[in-house]
């Protein structure tokens, strides 16, 4: 009897199998979908999605073929692959928009995506597509009899990324990046504004601010500590009761404490790391804001002291500039402040006082033997106009020398500038030779003789130095601006020379179809200008320069043609 049952089991299995593969092949639509609907009421979703799919190749149009898509994707999303799933309901939305199953479709989509959002600690891609699904549905379908169901969902998620939130930022609390942890915190409010765990993460982003201001360096402690109070008042405003009412007073009063007491120490921090500006700017709020006589007279000497320290570490051409400052800074105080400050640090003033005199009266020469030509320049135009420094020729041959030697490396027109610069002094130069000789009268003569001469090298320095460095545009623009002044015979003829041979250089230079014109320029020049030089050895020069033209008028004029 037991092998007869065996045995009319597994011929009733090769029947329904013979059965469900003769369906699959065969082209009756009827009884195809007939046993599809059979299959997957018995939940056998695999065989009922291969009959779903080959009914749809088969109807291809027409009315049935939106519920064999549906029931198609319903296969899938029964079977558990969701992403394929979401995939076919997608599908059909898109090809039946008003169809029959286009909600419940949009509902699966949310559900498919649903099924695929994983634990909060992992990635939560899945989770946002669900909740956008969701939503759509919502905004398509206000009043589905499915909008309680979906809302439920959409909290669902929505919990899932708030608590994930919430847990990277304790994370971050937790491992000491305090800075990370306030800003998830924060993010978290804003998004979440009404999260289970506003009344802790409130308290979570002051104490997160405190500890930060604590571990931080000292240049961004006040800033940091000021946060730290304005988190405590938010709190304070959103929870007049709370657990944390005792822990928040304390990081109140800690971060107050701080504040005042770094408002007091920071100058001193700046000082020591070399940021005079801000150690002064700081010092200079306090002293405005002492009341007490004695607070003020310790704050004056502090920022006494800073002044000092700036002018001992300034490069040579700042120093004068903050000795000034300084020395304005000191007279400028009450009688009382000066006083004290010279009482209690008396060898400090005078050193200040003497360091002030001696680079007032050296740093021009200082700053000439470092090579810095132009601070030199500047600084002794200081030195000779201040009487009180009573200088000489000396200073006036250093201040020279500085003019000089700035001017060695100017283009030829601001040299030329620089030159007349120079000149200019002669008459105070002659003035103090007559009043007060000295071993540096013969010095000054010389430079004055020497930039004499070199100005007699211009204007032909002007038109020959861009020749020189292949600059023949502007060359030519400069000759033409010259030959137009009055000129000496010599410089005149010079200039003509020049013109024609940076002509020949320009022609060279361009391109093959601007050659010919630019010969044809050169030649015009000849014929015009030619004529002017009497200068036997300037003439040898220019007939070859015109040999050379007409050679490039053939060669180039063979080429157009």
């Amino acid at each position: 009897m037991r092998n007869l049952i065996i045995v009319s089991s597994i011929l009733l299995l090769f029947s329904c199998k013979s059965t469900y593969e003769d369906t699959l092949k065969s082209r009756d639509v009827e009884k195809k979908e007939k046993l599809a609907f059979e299959l997957y009421e018995k939940q056998d979703y695999y065989k009922a999605s291969d009959l779903f799919k080959s009914l749809i190749q088969d109807k291809k149009t027409g009315s049935g073929i939106e519920k064999m898509f549906f029931y198609y994707a319903m296969c899938d999303y029964k079977i558990g692959d969701y992403g394929l799933a979401a995939y076919e309901f997608e599908r059909l939305v898109q090809k039946f928009p008003r169809g029959t199953y286009t909600e419940e479709s949009q509902f699966y989509i949310g559900m498919s995506n649903f099924k695929k959002s994983p634990p909060s600690y992992l990635d939560q891609d899945y989770t946002y597509r669900a909740i956008e699904s969701f939503q759509l549905f919502l905004d398509k379908y206000p009043q589905s009899k499915r909008k309680s169901e979906v809302n439920q969902k959409v909290d669902e998620l929505t919990r899932k990324l708030e608590f994930k939130m919430y847990m990277q930022a304790k994370l971050f609390y937790q491992m000491g990046e305090y800075k990370s942890s306030a800003v998830f915190f924060d993010n978290l409010l804003v998004e979440f504004p009404d999260t289970e765990y506003a009344e802790e993460v409130n308290y979570l982003i002051a104490e997160s601010q405190f500890k930060l201001a604590r571990k931080s360096v000292e240049s961004k402690q006040i800033e940091r500590y000021k946060k730290s109070v304005g988190a405590v008042k938010v709190f304070n405003k959103k929870y007049k009761t709370s657990y944390y009412n005792d822990r928040i007073s304390e990081i109140e009063k800690k971060s107050q404490e701080e504040i005042l007491r770094l408002k007091k120490d920071l100058p001193e921090y700046y000082h020591k790391i070399g940021d005079y500006d801000q150690s002064i700017s700081l010092y200079e709020t306090l002293l405005r804001r002492a009341k007490r006589n004695t607070e003020k007279q310790n704050l004056s000497l502090q920022l006494f002291k800073v002044y000092h320290t700036k002018c001992q570490k300034a490069n040579t051409q700042d120093k004068v500039q903050n000795y000034e400052d300084l020395m304005k800074y000191y007279n400028d105080l009450s009688p009382s402040n000066r006083e004290n400050i010279k009482t209690k640090i008396n060898k400090e003033v005078e050193s200040a006082r003497i360091g002030y005199y001696n680079y007032k009266k050296s740093a021009a020469y200082q700053l000439y033997k470092e090579g810095k030509y132009k601070h030199s320049i500047a600084q002794y135009k200081k030195l000779l106009k201040d009487t009180s420094l009573n200088s000489g020729s000396k200073d006036w041959y250093f201040f020279l020398l500085a003019n000089y030697k700035f001017l060695l490396n100017l283009e030829a027109q601001l040299r030329e500038r620089q030159l007349d610069t120079i000149m200019s002094y002669l008459p105070s130069i002659e003035a103090i030779i007559l009043s007060s000789p000295s071993s540096y009268d013969a010095k000054l003569k010389k430079i004055m003789n020497k930039a004499k001469n070199q100005l007699k090298d211009f204007p032909v320095a002007l038109v020959r130095e861009p020749y020189e460095n292949g600059h023949y545009k502007l060359a030519l623009n400069r000759g033409q601006i010259e030959l137009q002044k009055k000129l000496s015979k010599k410089d005149e003829e010079e200039i003509v020379y020049l013109q024609i041979a940076t002509s020949i250089k320009y022609a060279k230079k361009g391109k093959r179809f601007e050659r010919y014109e630019r010969f044809s320029n050169a030649e015009n020049l000849f014929k015009r200008f030619s004529g002017k030089v009497n200068d036997e050895h300037l003439r040898e020069k220019l007939a070859k320069l015109e040999r050379r033209v007409k050679k490039g008028l053939v060669k180039y004029q063979i080429k157009e043609e």
